[in-house]
């Protein structure tokens, strides 16, 4: 099936960051009633293995989000760890390990998502280590470290892994197409002299970047000539890809414009994240319930424990005016699990009962809604077994 989504023609796939378990649900809603596929891109902040505490989703660690999302039975979905590597877990940075330990804390977690079935693994050594200044070949020596430890360990429990490489992260502008085809081709050297299949995915700059509830890349927010500066520098972008055969994959796509969206596929661009906006969109329902049907306190004690996460402090815009509504819209979803939060979403679900409104099945649709506008504008089609739509032969790697 994997090789079906990879072959489609001028489609991109949705990548969605499962932010919440009702997030989790409505992907699986979506597969289930039309077949469209999406790939679930768990960060170790979301869920992680349960050797380092699993993570802030649905009380889930890696070995678990696995199996409820494999019990469905739904050939759509597909699962990956989205920025994994050294320090993208927050035990790494908060007991400030060193470089040796953080690599093989990542090994370790890495593996945890191999044993547990992942389709693909992102791997993503771009965080400073004790704030070092990092290099583009400190950040290939670590990432190829980390790309043979999981290949190996997935050639030796007969697993059939998928790669996406990163080497920083989006920063709203272009990319340095002379370093990234450095990075390419260094890749290409290091897969050939130790006989690793080639990265399916490599992630680029494509103008795009979330912060508070925008995107302020220049592809939609920039001047005229930096937008169309922008579209040739991902044609450019695409071009290289192609050159080496590996698939471009675009993060911080979250909030673009219906006509931006409806660019990706005609442009080729073969996959792109949304992660943020579906947890704003479940917060801003919960929200909405809780001011709907009286729920003064637990509204306000919810604002107060999101706000005292201080989660939305790294979305902020410099010199941000968003008023505290605004940051727990932007954050709410990262305390869902916390134990007093659980306690508010029990009470509005018996009251909500007693109109027949099912808080879950509301929360779920919205979501559902924000996907389905997505999935629409990057011309998603159905995916099932036997279907002929997808059999397109896929250039040869490795």
């Amino acid at each position: 099936m994997i090789d079906q989504l990879l072959n489609v023609t001028q489609h991109t796939l949705l990548c969605s960051g499962p932010m919440s378990k009702n997030c989790i649900d409505a992907s699986i809603e979506i597969a289930r009633q039309y077949k469209m596929p999406q790939v679930l891109i768990a960060s170790r902040r979301q869920v992680d293995s349960a050797e380092f505490g699993g993570g802030y989703v649905g009380q889930f660690d890696t070995e678990s989000f696995s199996r409820y999302v494999k019990s469905h039975n739904l050939p759509q979905i597909f699962l990956a760890r989205d920025h994994g590597g050294p320090w993208q877990s927050e035990l790494e940075q908060s007991t400030n390990l060193n470089e040796a330990d953080a690599m093989n804390s990542a090994k370790r977690s890495f593996e945890a998502d191999i044993d547990a079935g992942f389709d693909f693994i992102h791997i993503d050594p771009s965080i400073p280590i004790r704030g070092e200044t990092l290099s583009l070949d400190v950040i290939l020596r670590r990432l190829f470290e980390l790309y043979e430890h999981c290949y190996d360990y997935a050639q030796k429990r007969n697993k059939n892994i998928r790669f996406e490489l990163g080497t920083e992260e989006q920063d709203g502008y272009a990319q340095d197409l002379d370093k990234f085809k450095y990075f390419l081709s260094e890749t290409e050297k290091f897969c050939g002299a130790n006989r690793i299949i080639k990265p399916t995915f490599v992630v680029a700059q494509t103008g795009t970047k979330v912060m508070e509830t925008c995107n302020v890349g220049v592809f939609d927010q920039g001047d005229m000539q930096a937008q169309l500066d922008c579209i040739q520098h991902i044609k450019d972008t695409l071009q290289i890809c192609n050159d080496y055969g590996i698939k471009l994959k675009e993060h911080n796509t979250d909030y673009l414009s219906n006509e931006a969206l409806s660019l990706r596929p005609a442009l080729g661009v073969h996959a792109s994240n949304v992660a943020p906006e579906f947890g704003v969109v479940e917060t801003r329902g919960l929200l909405y319930l809780m001011e709907k049907f009286g729920f003064e306190k637990e509204r306000n004690d919810f604002m107060q424990i999101a706000l005292n996460s201080t989660k939305w402090k790294k979305w902020m815009l410099p010199g941000s005016e968003a008023n505290d509504l605004e940051k727990v819209s932007i954050c709410g979803h990262y305390v869902l699990s916390h134990p007093e939060v659980i306690e508010i979403h029990q009470k509005l679900t018996f009251v909500l009962n007693k109109y027949n409104i099912d808080l879950n099945a509301f929360l779920v649709n919205l979501i559902k809604q924000s996907m389905m506008r997505y999935l629409h504008l990057f011309n998603t089609k159905p995916l099932t077994r036997g279907t002929n739509v997808f059999n397109i032969n896929r250039k040869a790697v490795g």
